[in-house]
């Protein structure tokens, strides 16, 4: 009977019906094990198969809003009653929606590609104290314009990894915390060595996040501000675990509703105190 059942419940895996269980409890100790086993399969395909569906539903959405605006507002440029400014002001949504597609795209192929490798290849020594001031000036129009105070603590830290895929890092970090920190608000960037490990933070001054925002944070396509989501495509962060964890690295959020939210990156560095040390002479 247990094997009858098995040899149903496989067909019905196959046919793509990952919701099917099979009574564990019966038969010898192997047979009990296997039937456990084969639970333990079913149920994996299963959260695999929910996570797809809702992926695939969220990336569909998060396509369609600004693709629904492009359309939108190219066929109200065709009005050719249309004021210049409120023109001028058409072409420069349509532009920004674009973008945003544009670094969706990217974001989402990058995040595909590092889901499937394990290692992160092309690896040298670099100064990322370097790497995050240039990051910083890279955003410079986004928190000029808001007036925010940054108080920025970078030692010298020389760190073996792949500069590139380590940029989207700090890009994403330092994006984030500009984005939701209000007008003349302030932003603390720090980077030190600590006992052979490279430890990076940011803390913002922005509106924080409750408990649940915390938990999902990570989670691809989630926004914790609705306000905001315009603005971003919610894989940012997403792209930053990933990275963190194929560098055996940690990221800890700490965040109160109000007051701000703080990010720490800490990786292990492989590159030893006194090439540090040699490094800043």
């Amino acid at each position: 009977k247990p094997v009858n059942e098995m040899l149903i419940a496989t067909k019905a895996v196959s046919k793509g019906d990952f919701s099917v269980r099979v009574n564990d409890k019966c038969g010898n100790a192997e047979m009990r094990e296997l039937l456990s086993s084969f639970n333990q399969m079913a149920e994996e395909l299963d959260s695999i198969e929910i996570f797809r569906s809702d992926f695939i539903n969220n990336f569909s959405h998060e396509f369609k809003t600004p693709i629904v605006s492009i359309r939108g507002f190219a066929k109200q440029l065709k009005n050719p009653n249309l004021p210049p400014e409120i023109r001028e002001e058409y072409i420069d949504i349509i532009i920004s929606e674009s973008e945003r597609l544009t670094n969706m795209s990217s974001n989402i192929l990058l995040l595909s590609k590092l889901e499937a490798q394990q290692i992160i290849n092309d690896r040298q020594i670099y100064s990322a104290d370097e790497q995050i001031r240039s990051c910083i000036l890279l955003l410079e129009k986004q928190w000029s314009a808001k007036n925010i105070d940054l108080d920025i603590d970078l030692q010298p830290v020389l760190y073996l990894g792949n500069s590139e895929i380590m940029s989207h890092v700090w890009i994403n970090l330092l994006g984030n915390a500009i984005k939701f920190t209000p007008e003349n608000g302030s932003l603390q960037i720090k980077l030190f060595y600590d006992d052979g490990n490279l430890v990076f933070s940011v803390k913002d001054s922005g509106i924080g996040m409750d408990k649940h925002q915390i938990e999902h944070i990570f989670d691809k396509f989630y926004q914790a501000d609705s306000s905001h989501a315009g603005s971003g495509n919610g894989l940012g962060l997403a792209l930053v675990q990933r990275i963190v964890n194929m560098c055996g690295g940690e990221i800890k959020v700490e965040s109160e509703v109000g007051v701000g939210s703080k990010f720490t990156v800490i990786l292990p560095n492989e590159v030893l105190p006194n090439e540090i040390a040699e490094y800043v002479r």
